[in-house]
């Protein structure tokens, strides 16, 4: 019941600001003019006005009247890749800073936003938050490809909708159910060094009121170097049900258990890993009129995560094989979530609340004992509400969320942003917004129990532009003020500060041939005073850049395209770079060769050959995981 006054209280006040802001707006609901008409037909013509992403706000939204800074990564762009994991996906974005853990297929990488640390992205896969309780951040090396839509990227802190994410979010959103009684669908199969393979299929269909949509996959590897074997099973399924004019139920599900090895050979040991994944989620959609839509969602997550150190070689008193210490976090979060939207043409808005309770056990294996550490518990809580108006070229945004956690103390998070549609083929960007990182159950439990969150104002702008004939050109740039950092003690000991751009230029295609690339660069100061007892160091213009470029060829009349992609990663202090130790300073590059094949009966067929690392590049952060020389696969994909 009290639970339930404060929910109704967070209400009313963001109800009061959210009407407050629609009168400032200027009679946000009143229909659309000529002008505001004019000027959406003006940004149709030089920006993709079907291209929508809904992670800043939890609805869809166009991209042209998104101010966050966000990238968008498609099913067109996904599957020319040829990619065996999310990881790889992303590291070709701007703004991602992507460290693998031996560039294996599925193997482990600690992700990175604009410079930002590991734990201050928030992971999504359909809404469903995958960040551990044990760690922090997230392992997505489970999300098998062949089920991704489509992944949406913020960059910069997204708290006022979605709680601590001070760094930003990555939402991995998944394929539609079907609506054809004849069935569609899709078979991928491919074979490559070290006996590396990966097959896969999917299947869509549906009939009246009734759709589903089923995938199963499965990818295993003698190991690329080093004898590192790897292996994941996936199943996942989605139903979807209209039980009413204007209602629809939509039930998903999945499972999948990447298991890989790593061996140590500066401990002399190796690593196993199992990392059984299980996911749920059931939804409601109701439209409630003709502006008005409402959605209720009940969501689960577990992780069983299991690491075995075993002794590499023998030695004396040894055996290869032997157990030398095991840990195992297993970790079950149930979420339960509701939101009320309006969207009309000029002013849109949504009103939410969630409800999130994860329990953690960790139990570990040393000189032969188990040792089983009683459950860490917690709850957390948040009121959210945004609104968008249009107004001409320009659009307005604000946000604003309030957060309860069981294990921490209370946040508010405002954010607030505009877009100008400065000419014909250049749109201007801001955004300003707090946004937090909160610590886990495991933080306070077994580090430092007075551990505070950390508080960040960000505040960024961008430009798109055009103007340049057959260019296409994204400026980016940021400036974060965190307070009460955590230091390497997981100490609120200092402060820290980024600040940095990102450049994204695309060719408009020239005889088949097209280039693009991104550039992205931040620096770091982070002061931790002497006095406060800090092991971690301070760091004055600590940089960390990468840069990505892709090369197209496409050859309409056969369907031959050719793509080579490079990446480059440096590393500052502060994410691990030893390069005294070993080298970072080569770009790693791929060559794709795919080659599209009519076959009558089927709508689309496909021959590939990918070279990986062609230049057998180094590029690692750790030299006990150095990454794979050159390797070749080769596969094929099959649409009906």
């Amino acid at each position: 019941m009290n639970y339930l006054i404060e929910v109704l209280s967070c209400f009313s006040k963001y109800i009061i600001i959210m009407l407050a802001f629609t009168v400032f707006a200027g009679q946000a609901l009143v229909p659309v003019t000529p002008a505001v008409a004019a000027e959406d037909e003006m940004l149709a013509l030089y920006f993709d006005d079907t291209a929508m992403q809904e992670t800043t706000s939890r609805t869809p939204k166009p991209l042209s009247r998104t101010p966050e800074n966000v990238t968008v990564i498609t099913a067109e762009v996904i599957k020319a890749m040829h990619a065996h994991s999310v990881a790889e996906i992303l590291s070709r974005q701007a703004g991602v800073m992507l460290t693998f853990t031996g560039h294996e297929i599925i193997g482990d990488g600690p992700l990175y936003l604009l410079g930002t640390r590991r734990y201050h992205v928030l992971f999504l896969l359909d809404g469903i938050r995958l960040n551990l309780t044990s760690a922090a951040h997230a392992i997505p090396n489970f999300i098998p490809v062949g089920i991704i839509k489509r992944i949406e990227i913020i960059k910069g802190p997204a708290s006022a909708t979605w709680g601590s994410s001070l760094g930003g979010v990555v939402n991995v959103i998944t394929k539609d159910t079907g609506d054809s009684t004849l069935p569609t669908g899709s078979l991928q199969a491919s074979y490559g060094e070290a006996n590396t393979r990966e097959i896969s299929g999917d299947l869509a269909g549906g009939i009246q009121k009734a759709g589903y949509y089923l995938f199963a996959g499965n990818i295993d590897s003698d190991g690329l170097r080093d004898d590192r074997y790897s292996a994941r099973d996936s199943l996942y399924g989605k139903g979807r049900l209209s039980f009413a004019p204007q209602a629809t139920l939509t039930v998903s599900g999945g499972k999948s258990a990447p298991s890989y090895k790593t061996n140590i050979s500066s401990w002399n040991q190796y690593e196993e890993v199992t990392n059984d994944n299980i996911w749920g989620a059931a939804s409601v959609d109701a439209q409630l009129g003709d502006r008005f839509g409402l959605h209720l969602e009940l969501q689960r997550y577990e992780n069983d995560f299991s690491k075995e150190y075993r002794v590499l070689r023998t030695e004396a008193g040894d055996q290869q094989g032997d157990l030398v210490w095991n840990d195992h976090p297993e970790e079950k979060n149930t979420m339960l979530n509701g939101r009320l939207s309006y969207t009309g043409r000029q002013f849109s808005a949504n009103l939410g609340v969630e409800n999130s309770r994860s329990e953690y056990v960790w139990s570990y294996i040393w000189a032969g004992a188990l040792t089983v550490n009683a459950p860490l518990k917690e709850e957390r809580r948040g009121v959210y509400v945004n609104a968008t108006y249009i107004s001409g070229p320009m659009s307005f945004s604000a946000g604003l969320r309030h957060d309860h956690h069981t294990l921490s103390k209370d946040l508010v998070s405002p954010s607030l942003g505009f877009t100008w549609l400065l000419a014909d083929d250049t749109l201007f960007r801001a955004t300003v917004s707090r946004g937090f990182s909160v610590p886990t159950p495991t933080y306070l439990a077994y580090y430092n129990s007075d551990l505070k969150p950390e508080i960040i104002w960000a505040y960024q702008a961008g430009i798109e532009t055009r103007r340049i004939p057959g260019l296409l050109c994204k400026l980016a740039v940021f400036h974060y003020n965190v307070d009460d950092a955590w230091d390497f003690d997981l100490a609120n000991s200092g402060r820290a500060r980024w600040k940095g751009f990102e450049i994204e230029t695309r060719t408009d295609e020239f005889h088949g041939f097209s280039l693009q690339g991104n550039f992205t660069y931040a620096s770091e100061d982070s002061m931790y005073p002497a006095s406060a007892g800090s092991s971690g160091p301070s760091l004055e213009n600590d940089v960390v850049y990468t840069v990505n470029l892709i090369l197209n060829y496409r050859h309409t009349p056969t369907d031959l395209n050719i793509k080579l992609a490079g990446n480059y990663l440096w590393l500052n202090e502060d994410m691990g770079n030893f390069a005294s130790s070993y080298d970072t300073s080569d770009m790693l590059c791929d060559l794709t060769v795919s080659k599209g094949l009519d076959v009558g009966a089927l709508d689309r067929a496909e021959l590939f050959v990918k070279a990986r690392n062609i230049f057998n590049g180094n590029q690692y952060w750790d030299e006990d995981y150095p990454n794979p020389e050159r390797w070749v696969e080769a596969g094929m994909s099959l649409g009906f």
